[in-house]
């Protein structure tokens, strides 16, 4: 009879504990990002754009240098296939071309799903449970990444997988990459933001 008891018990969390999952292939949505690191100091928000089909991504950001207090307006491309980003200054109009895969870059398309293989972490509401329709709830876990030599920390809502933070660490290379989301909408309104404008000059050495 405790056999059995245990067994059911056991059953039963497996049938509870989340399972990895995959975000929708193309959404768009708001972004903020950072890194804390001394040398790599920067605050981004804007929007964003993923495109796991075509393994591409887009940002329309500002961009806070809060090493030196100034501020920028840039549209980037990152196309991954091409192994190619590019950084264009929404003010100047200026566009420059570089190497996705740039010695300290974090290069590689890195996919909004949770990985085969993740340690889930656990459950929690975003708001508040004793409010109806008050909360969301979500799931947080982690993956070492050895083949990108980055670990990976990151949360998701448990009805849709819908990825709400993205955090990358190696301080031994490109630093602490922190990536909030919201406003999240599956599909993409307006693919040209992927298309780089015919001005693009590549990067002087």
């Amino acid at each position: 009879m405790l056999s059995l008891l245990v067994l059911a018990l056991v059953a039963a969390a497996t049938a509870q504990a989340p399972t990895p999952c995959e975000s929708p292939p193309q959404w768009q949505g708001r972004v903020s990002m950072f890194d804390p690191i001394e040398g790599h100091q920067f605050a981004v928000e804007g929007a964003y754009y993923y495109d796991k089909v075509n393994l591409r991504k887009a940002r329309i950001e500002r961009v806070d240098e809060t090493r030196n207090s100034s501020h920028r307006y840039v549209h980037v491309i990152e196309l991954f296939a091409e192994h190619k980003r590019y950084d264009i200054d929404i003010q100047t109009r200026e566009c420059v071309e570089r190497p996705l895969d740039r010695p300290g870059s974090l290069s590689g398309f890195h996919p909004h799903d949770v990985p085969t293989g993740s340690r889930f972490r656990g459950l929690f509401y975003l708001g508040s449970d004793a409010v109806e329709e008050g909360h969301v709830e979500c799931s947080s876990w982690d993956f070492d990444y050895t083949d990108r030599s980055y670990f990976w920390y990151g949360t998701f809502t448990t009805h849709g997988c819908i990825p709400i933070r993205s955090d990358r660490f190696n301080t031994t290379t490109f630093g602490v990459a922190y990536e909030e989301f919201w406003d999240v909408t599956p599909g993409l309104s307006d693919p040209n933001v992927f298309i780089p404008p015919s001005n693009c000059k590549p990067e002087r050495a």
